[in-house]
């Protein structure tokens, strides 16, 4: 007898094996699944898929392979060997073109073999799995691939797919070539608060069962600590989970079954406090798995923003306002047993000129920031306390001015907050967050007693900061290249917009520009329009 004989499962809820019955459309995965769709069937030329491992990666290629029209054909490359040209030949092989090696550098009969299948409608797709593993002779093979064109419709679409070490690889300086046709980066995350019991539910709902004949009520919180939303890991937990309650003959898997977060659960991103203090507040290993653990959750969220998102509506610009200064976090003294991370203190970038922004060093070029602006004298908003996450706070009677939240050891990260002040606004809420809060330099990083302000959000779009200016989210980017060649359109347009740099372990620099600096919203609105269409 096992669990599934227990628990009256008609097979095993959470075995790795990718079966389309078990598969579940996050929001994310379902909108990823659409654009990869629209790219390769528009054959639309380089796209980027990455993540972690476990996160989904395998299984969306697979489903999206199953979505795609019959006339398409896919060769899946991994591992390719270290040869000049290991890529072109196999593609070669699979198109059964026969010539010497040295033949292929010209790529005549290759695209002349796929021209000749798109006309019996047989259109070839390259995925290349592990892309991260790829060397730069690799990819400067992929770039010269890629300049196959029939009629300016691209002959092979390609899709590299890797961890999160490859978008780094792509933004290297001996790939900036390749970058630059890069037409679409999908970051793939881990499930979000609300979507890792949904998960499981529909993986037990196949078997025969359900989350909640399963799992005792207050377990989902603990899950999704220990997992970190990442389906490989909550598949592996809830297996252990489901496997002791049934050698201690339990109907439902309770909180003590599932366990604390170990150090096999989590990789620590963030190296441990150097400083004497450390000693003060516990060991080092609990500081550096629970640095990891916080950090790890931060970094999910981060990555379910939209790579590109525009707005969709908005004219022309308003005039440039002073430099806002960014506050300092002052962490309040915590009690050594309730400490969950500490961390030195970060020292915000001194204040600039009139006509630019303290900011981190960007590697060059440097892109033009606008001015931003200084908030008017208020009086500090109430503090909010955190709620169960199945709750949403109660924000200020005053609905122009931000909430703040003082941060708790209890609070589990930057993404807990964010889903519980935005629990249905979590995409703009944490870009939110990042604009209000310009001392956040390193997304992994919050301190016990930080104060955080929480802006308030409208329409799923704007944003108002505690000076009563209006912002926009407008775009994300991971290279200064592209934020400097976004921001000259913006200033030919004479568009008022901000930039907030932050960076993230294995990520690297994170971008996101800003359209705002408006207390008309009006004016705001005129500028969306513009810069959407500029």
């Amino acid at each position: 007898m096992n669990y599934n004989s227990f628990f009256s499962f008609s097979e095993s809820p959470f075995l790795e094996v990718l079966d389309q019955r078990f598969l579940f459309l996050s929001k994310q995965f379902e909108l990823f699944l659409v654009q990869l769709t629209k790219f390769v069937s528009q054959c639309q030329g380089i796209a980027v898929l990455s993540g972690e491992e476990g996160v989904g990666k395998t299984l969306l290629v697979q489903t999206l392979l199953q979505r795609l029209p019959s006339s398409f054909q896919t060769l899946i490359i991994s591992h390719p060997e270290a040869e000049p040209l290991a890529i072109t030949v196999k593609i070669a092989q699979a198109l059964g073109v026969t010539f010497r090696q040295s033949n292929l550098v010209n790529l005549t009969h290759l695209a002349e073999a796929l021209q000749s299948a798109a006309q019996q409608e047989k259109i070839f797709f390259l995925v290349l799995d592990d892309a991260h593993a790829l060397t730069d002779q690799h990819l400067e093979e992929i770039y010269v691939l890629s300049q196959m064109e029939d009629q300016g419709r691209q002959l092979l679409p390609i899709l590299l797919v890797g961890r999160k070490g490859l978008v780094q690889k792509l933004a290297g300086q001996t790939n900036q070539r390749l970058q630059k046709l890069i037409r679409h980066q999908f970051g793939l995350t881990g499930l979000t608060f609300q979507e890792t019991p949904q998960y499981i539910d529909h993986r037990l709902q196949q078997v025969g069962s359900s989350f909640k004949a399963c799992f005792a009520e207050g377990c989902s919180g603990q899950l999704f600590s220990r997992t970190g939303g990442i389906p490989r890991r909550i598949n592996q937990v809830c297996d252990q989970a489901l496997n002791r309650a049934w050698q201690e003959n339990r109907s439902r898997v309770t909180r003590d079954l599932i366990g604390e977060a170990s150090t096999t659960d989590y990789k620590p991103l963030v190296p441990p406090p150097k400083y004497s203090s450390l000693t003060k507040f516990g060991s080092l290993a609990a500081a550096v798995l629970l640095s990891g653990l916080i950090g790890y959750v931060i970094y999910n969220n981060y990555y379910s923003l939209p790579l590109e998102t525009s707005p969709p509506v908005a004219s022309r610009a308003a005039p440039p306002a002073e430099t806002l200064p960014g506050p300092r976090p002052e962490p309040s003294p915590v009690a050594p047993e309730a400490v969950t991370q500490v961390q030195p203190e970060v020292q915000p970038k001194d204040q600039t000129e009139a006509g630019t922004v303290a900011r981190q060093e960007i590697p060059p070029p440097e892109p033009q920031v606008s001015q931003e602006p200084t908030p008017s004298p208020v009086s500090p908003p109430a503090e909010a306390s955190m709620a169960p996450p199945q709750e949403t706070p109660a924000v200020e009677a005053e609905t122009t001015r931000p909430a703040t939240h003082r941060v708790a050891p209890e609070d589990g990260g930057l993404l807990k907050i964010v889903a519980d002040y935005y629990p249905d606004e979590q995409e703009i809420g944490y870009g939110a967050v990042i604009l209000a809060n310009p001392e956040i330099k390193n997304e992994d990083i919050i301190y016990p007693g930080q104060k955080l302000m929480l802006p308030k959000i409208e329409n799923h779009t704007m944003i108002t900061l505690n000076n009563h200016q209006h912002y926009c989210l407008y775009k994300l980017f991971y290279n200064s290249t592209q934020v400097e060649q976004t921001t000259a359109k913006l200033k030919e347009h004479d568009i008022h917009y901000l930039v907030r740099e932050t960076w993230l372990p294995d990520a690297g620099h994170i971008y996101r520009i800003f359209l705002g600096g408006y207390e008309d919203k009006a004016k705001l609105e005129e500028a969306m329009v513009m810069a959407e269409k500029g």
